[in-house]
């Protein structure tokens, strides 16, 4: 794995850690210091983001990781303004859908290690 794998998952675990206690605690300050981790590796560098990187058989899972990414975080925006929509806690569904990216992610790795290696 590389430098810049190992970067990542450890900034993904600190985010994930972070928005655990944020959602749990209701502290949505934290929330923020959470995404600054999660999207560290992006703005570092560490995640391949431009299609030209990404090989041609890893792109459909890294589209689908992108849309669970978004719907997560629009979640976890709108759980900032209200805490909850109805019965549903916008807080605890951020979590539920980031982790549902994360795993999809690691998905989209597993396609790209897989294409490089053949």
């Amino acid at each position: 794995m590389s430098a810049g794998g190992l970067k990542t998952i450890a900034c993904v675990g600190i985010a994930g850690a972070l928005f655990i206690a944020a959602t749990h605690y209701a502290l949505k300050p934290l929330f923020i210091i959470a995404a600054f981790f999660d999207w560290l590796p992006v703005a570092a560098g560490w995640m391949k983001i431009r299609p030209s990187e990404i090989p041609p058989r890893a792109r459909p899972a890294g589209m689908v990781h992108g849309v669970i990414t978004a719907a997560a975080y629009a979640a976890g925006i709108a759980w900032l303004a209200i805490t909850n929509a109805g019965p549903v806690n916008l807080g605890f569904a951020f979590l539920e859908l980031w982790f549902a990216a994360v795993v999809a992610g690691m998905y989209v790795k597993k396609v790209e290690s897989e294409s490089v290696g053949a």
